[in-house]
C-alpha cells in the first residue's frame, strides 16, 4: 500500500508540470497521456495488493459513491446511445481516468490522504516557481500573448489551479498540529509537523505573489469561496453555532461585496460583457434541448449555430452585442454548459445528489482533512461559473480527490459487503484479476491510440504552419482514422488540403467538421471550397453564415462582396461595399484598412 501512496503521489506532484511539445495542444494532451498511463498502473497495483495482499474484498458505496455512479451512468447512457452521434472527446476520456482514479482514492486508508495532499501543494509549488521564472524572462510562456502562464495554456486555468492549491494550503496550514498521517517513530513525526507547517506556507506565500499578477477575476472568488469556507467550519468545528449577524453587519457586507462585483466587472468590462452575450445564447440552446441535452462535450456542435440564428432574430437590436461576438466553444459557466449538454435530466441527478449527500451526513467527529476538502468545492464553483474548468485536468484531479475525501469521511455507507478470499482465493483470485488486466487493457489502448494520434496531429500542424502542406497532408491522412469525429482536426485537415488545391476532398472533411463543431472558419473554408467548384449559391449560404455567426467581422463581409463582383452581381457588391465602408471597427488592424479600401473602389467603380 506505501508503494500505491508513493506512485499516486508522484502523479500528482508531477502531474501539472508535465509537458511536452511532441503533441498538439501540449499543454493539455500531455497531462491528459501522463495522468490516464499513470492511473492505469496505480489500479493496477491496487488491484493487485486487494487480490494478494488482503484476507478479504470488501466494498463500501456511501450516499455519495452511489449518487456519482448515477451521474455518471446517466451521462454515458446520454452520450451513446440518446445522442448517437458523438464525436471524439478527450474530456470523454479524461472523465473515464478520474472515475478510475476516484475509485483507487476511496480505496485507500483516511490516514493516507494528507500525504496526497501534500503532494499536490508540492505540485503547486513548482508551478509557482514556473510561474515566476516566466515573470522573469528565464523561462518562456506557453502562450505567446501572455507573459505568465505556468505549464498552462492561459492565465485564467493557471490560476484556477493556484487557487485550488492555495485552498489546500491554507487547510493544511491551520491543522498543521492536528493532521494524521501514515507513518510511526519520532522522526517520521518531526519531519510531518516540519512539512505540513513550512509546505503550505510557502506555497501560500508564493500564490500570493503569482496569483495578483494573473488578475483573474474568477480565481479571486474561488480563493475568497474557498478559504472563507475552511476557516468558518475550522471556527466551528466543536459543533458550535456562529453568532447571528446584527443588520447592520449584513447590510455592510452586502454593500462591500456589490462594490466588490462591481470593480471585478470593470476590471474586464467587455469580457464580463461578453459572457452575458454566450449565457443569452446558451439559454436558447437548454430551451431547445431542455429534457436530455445536446450530449456531453457537444456544446461546441451546436454554440455558433444558436448564435447565428440569435444574432438573426434580434436584428439591429443586438448591435452592441454584435461587438463581443467571437467563435465561442464553452459557456463560459460549467453549471450551464453541463445543463446544456446533459439537459434537465442531468440537473436533476446533480441536484439529488446534492440532497441526499446533506441528507444523510455520516456525523463523524471533525476531521482535517474533510473540512479541506469543504473548501475545495466551493472555490471549484465559484471558478466554473465564469471560466471553463473541465478541461483543467489539474484542477478536477483535485475536485475529485475532495470528493473522495468527502465520500470517505462524511457520506452515510448504505451497501457493506466483505468477500473473504482465505480460503476461496484460488476461486476468486483469477476471475477478479482477469476483470482487472481486461479494464486496464481496454482503458491503456484508447491511451495509446489517444497519444499516437495526438502526436501525429502535431507533426501534421507544425507541418502546416511550415507551409509545407503536402507533408502536412500525409500527416493528417495517417490519423485521420482515429480523429475523424473531431471538428478541431477535421476543420484543420479540410483547411491543410484546401492549401493543395484539393477542393473537393477539403469541403468533404469540411462538411464532416461541421457535424461535430460549428465556427466561422469552417464557414467561410467551405466558402471558398465551393466557390472554388463554381458552386456560387452554396458559396454565399456559407459565407453568409461565418457572417451571422460574430457579426463584428469584416472578413465574410469581404469574400461576400469579392463573390458578388466576381460572378456579376454588381449590384449585391455594391450593397456589401457600403456595408464594409458603415461598418464600425471593433480593432483597428491592417488587413481592415485593406478591406475598407477593396471596398471604396468598388464604390468608386459604380459610381462613375
Amino acid at each position: 500500500m506505501n508503494v500505491l501512496l508513493a506512485v499516486l503521489g508522484i502523479v500528482f506532484l508531477l502531474l501539472p508540470s508535465v509537458y511536452s511539445t511532441q503533441f498538439i495542444e501540449p499543454t493539455q494532451t500531455t497531462k491528459f497521456i501522463f495522468f490516464s498511463k499513470s492511473i492505469a498502473i496505480v489500479f493496477l497495483l491496487l488491484a493487485c495488493y486487494t487480490l494478494c495482499a488482503n484476507k478479504q474484498f470488501s466494498i463500501s458505496l456511501s450516499v455519495l459513491d452511489i449518487g456519482l455512479v448515477i451521474v455518471l451512468l446517466y451521462i454515458s447512457v446520454n452520450r451513446y446511445y440518446l445522442h448517437p452521434l458523438h464525436g471524439f472527446s478527450q474530456r470523454w476520456l479524461e472523465l473515464t481516468g478520474l472515475a478510475i482514479c476516484y475509485v483507487v482514492l476511496r480505496r485507500l486508508p483516511v490516514r493516507m490522504y494528507t500525504w496526497l495532499l501534500l503532494a499536490i501543494i508540492a505540485g503547486g509549488v513548482l508551478q509557482v516557481l514556473s510561474g515566476i521564472l516566466q515573470l522573469l524572462g528565464i523561462l518562456e510562456s506557453r502562450n505567446t500573448y501572455f507573459p505568465m502562464t505556468g505549464n498552462f495554456f492561459n492565465p485564467g486555468g493557471y490560476a484556477g489551479y493556484l487557487a485550488l492549491v492555495a485552498v489546500v494550503s491554507f487547510g493544511l496550514y491551520l491543522h498543521r498540529n492536528t493532521l494524521q498521517v501514515s507513518g510511526e517513530g519520532r522522526s517520521v513525526n518531526r519531519f510531518v509537523v516540519w512539512l505540513t507547517t513550512w509546505l503550505p506556507l510557502t506555497a501560500l506565500i508564493g500564490c500570493a505573489i503569482v496569483l495578483p499578477c494573473l488578475r483573474s477575476r474568477s480565481a479571486f472568488l474561488a480563493l475568497a469561496a474557498g478559504i472563507g469556507g475552511v476557516w468558518w467550519l475550522y471556527r466551528n468545528r466543536n459543533n458550535q453555532r456562529a453568532a447571528a449577524w446584527p443588520l447592520r453587519r449584513i447590510v455592510i457586507a452586502a454593500v462591500l461585496l456589490a462594490g466588490l462585483g462591481y470593480t471585478f466587472y470593470l476590471l474586464k468590462r467587455h469580457s464580463a460583457d461578453g459572457r452575458v452575450l454566450i449565457y443569452q445564447v446558451s439559454a436558447t440552446l437548454v430551451k431547445e434541448h431542455a429534457v436530455i441535452g445536446v450530449g456531453m462535450d457537444r456544446f461546441k456542435a451546436y454554440y455558433m449555430e444558436a448564435q447565428a440564428h440569435w444574432f438573426e432574430q434580434q436584428g439591429d437590436a443586438a448591435s452592441d452585442a454584435a461587438q463581443l461576438a467571437d467563435n465561442t466553444f464553452y459557456a463560459f459557466n460549467e453549471p450551464l454548459q453541463f445543463v446544456v449538454e446533459n439537459g434537465g435530466i442531468g440537473l436533476l441527478l446533480v441536484a439529488a445528489v446534492i440532497f441526499f449527500f446533506w441528507r444523510y451526513p455520516a456525523g463523524q467527529s471533525y476531521m482535517p482533512v474533510r473540512t479541506t476538502a469543504y473548501g475545495i468545492l466551493p472555490a471549484s464553483l465559484c471558478f466554473a461559473l465564469f471560466t471553463y474548468s473541465s478541461d483543467n485536468l489539474a484542477m478536477k484531479y483535485i475536485i475529485v480527490f475532495a470528493l473522495a475525501i468527502l465520500s470517505g469521511t462524511d457520506s452515510k455507507v448504505f451497501v457493506d459487503v466483505s468477500l473473504p478470499l482465505d480460503r476461496r482465493r484460488l476461486a476468486v483470485l483469477p476471475v477478479l484479476s482477469l476483470l482487472a488486466l481486461l479494464l486496464v487493457y481496454v482503458y491503456g489502448n484508447m491511451i495509446n491510440s489517444a497519444r499516437k494520434s495526438f502526436a501525429g496531429w502535431g507533426m501534421a500542424q507544425n507541418a502546416y504552419v511550415r507551409e509545407m502542406y503536402g507533408e502536412s497532408n500525409r500527416y493528417f491522412e495517417a490519423v485521420y482514422p482515429e480523429l475523424c469525429t473531431n471538428g478541431e482536426f477535421l476543420m484543420q485537415y479540410g483547411k491543410s488540403l484546401a492549401m493543395t488545391e484539393n477542393y473537393r476532398q477539403a469541403l468533404a472533411v469540411l462538411t464532416q467538421a461541421r457535424q461535430y463543431q460549428r465556427s466561422s472558419v469552417i464557414e467561410t473554408a467551405i466558402g471558398d471550397c465551393e466557390k472554388k467548384a463554381g458552386n456560387y449559391a452554396a458559396a454565399e449560404e456559407s459565407y453568409l453564415k461565418a457572417m451571422n455567426m460574430i457579426p463584428n467581422r469584416f472578413y465574410p463581409l469581404y469574400l461576400l462582396m469579392t463573390l458578388y463582383q466576381e460572378n456579376g452581381k454588381t449590384t449585391k457588391a455594391m450593397m456589401m461595399a457600403r456595408t464594409i465602408k458603415a461598418k464600425r471597427v471593433k480593432v483597428p488592424s491592417k488587413a481592415i484598412l485593406e478591406i475598407k479600401g477593396f471596398a471604396d473602389n468598388i464604390i468608386k467603380s459604380g459610381d462613375q
